[in-house]
């Protein structure tokens, strides 16, 4: 079946687009308010677009409810945190994205705050590694809404029980978490997951 975008109904565009480009990395970006506030949200559009230096993309959508908080933290700081999301922190990466402003989302979902060495927001210390980042870059996606954050890598942590002499990071160790659709993840190891969004 061919089908122009026009075709697709509205409701199905966003779902057949998480569905068609899969498996994504997921990402739990941890930044800082300008009012010195933690915040944590899931994103699974984020890349990697070079190695030397290392950069990276994160697409941010505009919302009903206006510039997310993470990116307008971002635009404040010029600073954030990918934090990568094993199997076992699904459940929090799923709360993570419900809203609770001015919430310190560390505290809100039990995890562990630790002072990051390269940047002032703080890493996840649970996530088995961490990519501390300075914003480089802010490109807007005309004519969508969305807004391309290009960061640069200025340090990354990696949690001694996921460190490889040979590769540096051991993916399958860590059972890294990739999106498949809306509500649908698979791990490294191959467990399928649907996790229903809370809010």
């Amino acid at each position: 079946m061919r089908l122009t975008i026009e075709q697709i109904p509205s409701h199905l565009r966003s779902g057949i687009w998480a569905n068609l480009i899969a498996p994504r990395p997921l990402a739990l970006i941890s930044t800082l308010g300008s009012d010195g506030v933690p915040n944590i949200a899931p994103y699974n559009s984020y890349t990697g677009l070079a190695t030397n230096p290392p950069l990276l993309g994160v697409s941010f959508s505009q919302g009903e409810g206006g510039e997310k908080q993470t990116l307008a933290n971002i635009k404040a700081t010029e600073e954030f945190v990918i934090n990568l999301v094993p199997r076992f922190l699904a459940e929090e990466m799923n709360s993570a994205a419900a809203k609770a402003d001015h919430a310190d989302d560390f505290v809100r979902l039990g995890l562990t705050h630790i002072a990051s060495e390269s940047v002032a927001c703080p890493r996840i210390g649970e996530s088995p590694a961490s990519l501390e980042c300075r914003l480089l870059q802010i490109v807007p996606l005309p004519p969508s809404r969305c807004e391309l954050v290009i960061g640069q890598v200025v340090g990354i942590f990696v949690r001694d029980e996921f460190y490889s002499n040979d590769k540096g990071f051991d993916t399958l160790a860590s059972d890294l978490l990739a999106s498949v659709g809306p509500e649908d993840y698979i791990s490294v190891n191959g467990e399928l997951l649907h996790l229903p969004k809370t809010w």
